[in-house]
């Protein structure tokens, strides 16, 4: 839902009366809206469903005006007839099959042609000039089906869709940092390269109860932490590999086509430190005699598991109702204790960043 910004009074109004609208979540559209946009100014503008008088309004100065149908929770198949008059619009919503009652004398009749579905989110937004235009949307509309002049004009952000409840599916690409478990691997030997950064990989599953509170499911698998040193008679090579499963809340809410989120919750670890150590052959001379000592490989392996804390915040963009880009950084605590291998635990802290791709599949 693209955002615009006009310095006129006028189209910042209308832009406060756009956001007022959304921030009331589906409250008006749960009543089926139909929004009257370029009748004549101060026409009087009458709602019919079913050959019934459903609402009447007094368009603005812009010959705008907002209806609530009021047709119940049923889903129900219509067509859509409007009648223009000299100072007055008459707009007809018919199940399918019915007859439309005719229209007044000196009426002009615009049949829409195409059969609608009316949900209880349904919102029609019928423009009335320069020719009859209809646009159907489940929830409230976007920005720029409501903007005129300059504003509506401008080319738009990319962004239509509306951050909505249901299940979100999501995948990314990231970057971690591993805390300071490259240094400690490579304690106090002074020829050592480490890495405790690189590329994450994180895929998780949203449901939104409502457009601000959210559960989360994820995994992430951090960059892996890489460590290689040498000593005079030694060298080694260390890795850990570490996978996630995440368990969290979100809170947040949508600015437009765009939601801002918090969230917080647990993480269950599992990682493994794996260390190849390779002892040089080396010689020694006693009583005159020199004997070769020879030297050989080895590799240990520790595993940790646990949980801990987790806590982070994103956006995410919604091109479509389907489609949204997001970002999203979080601060991971790791600690527990191994079991597999020698005695100990870990306790430390991951920083992940991501960008990603999400899909709304069904409210």
């Amino acid at each position: 839902m693209p955002f615009r910004v006009d310095a006129s009074p006028r189209v910042l109004l209308r832009l406060l009366l756009i956001a007022l609208f959304m921030a009331g979540g589906r409250r008006v559209a749960s009543a089926q809206t139909v929004m009257v946009q370029s009748a004549p100014p101060n026409a009087a503008i009458e709602l019919m469903f079913n050959n019934n008088q459903a609402a009447t309004a007094t368009a603005d100065s812009d010959g705008d005006a907002t209806l609530a149908v009021g047709a119940g929770g049923n889903e129900v198949d219509v067509l859509i007839y409007i009648d223009s008059c000299t100072s007055s619009v008459r707009i007809q919503l018919d199940a399918r099959g019915l007859q439309p009652a005719p229209p007044q004398p000196a009426c002009t009749r615009v049949d829409v042609g195409s059969m609608f579905i009316m949900r209880t989110t349904t919102t029609f937004v019928v423009d009335i000039t320069p020719s009859v235009a209809v646009h159907v949307s489940q929830g409230p509309p976007p920005a720029a089906w409501l903007l005129r002049g300059q504003a509506a004009a401008r080319p738009g952000t990319g962004l239509n869709g509306t951050p909505e409840k249901g299940l979100v599916l999501s995948a990314a690409i990231g970057f971690s940092t591993f805390g300071s478990v490259a240094d400690k691997a490579c304690g106090n030997v002074t020829q050592c390269l480490n890495s405790n950064a690189g590329i994450a990989l994180n895929a998780g599953a949203d449901y939104w109860f409502t457009r601000f509170t959210a559960g989360h499911i994820g995994y992430l698998k951090p960059a892996d932490v890489t460590v290689s040193g040498q000593g005079d008679t030694f060298n080694f090579d260390s890795s850990v590999t570490t996978r996630m499963l995440i368990l969290a809340g979100k809170a947040g809410g949508p600015i437009g086509p765009v939601r801002l989120y918090g969230m917080g919750g647990m993480n269950r670890h599992e990682a493994t430190f794996t260390t190849t150590e390779t002892i040089n052959d080396t010689t020694t001379t006693v009583n005159g005699i020199t004997q070769t000592i020879p030297g050989g490989t080895q590799t240990f392996a520790q595993k940790t598991e646990g949980w801990s804390w987790m806590a982070g915040g994103g956006f995410e963009a919604w091109v479509n109702n389907t489609i949204a880009v997001y970002g999203e950084f979080n601060i991971v605590r790791v600690e527990g204790d191994i079991t597999h291998g020698a005695n100990g635990s870990i306790d430390e802290s991951m920083n992940v960043g991501f960008i990603g791709i999400r899909f709304h599949l069904f409210p």
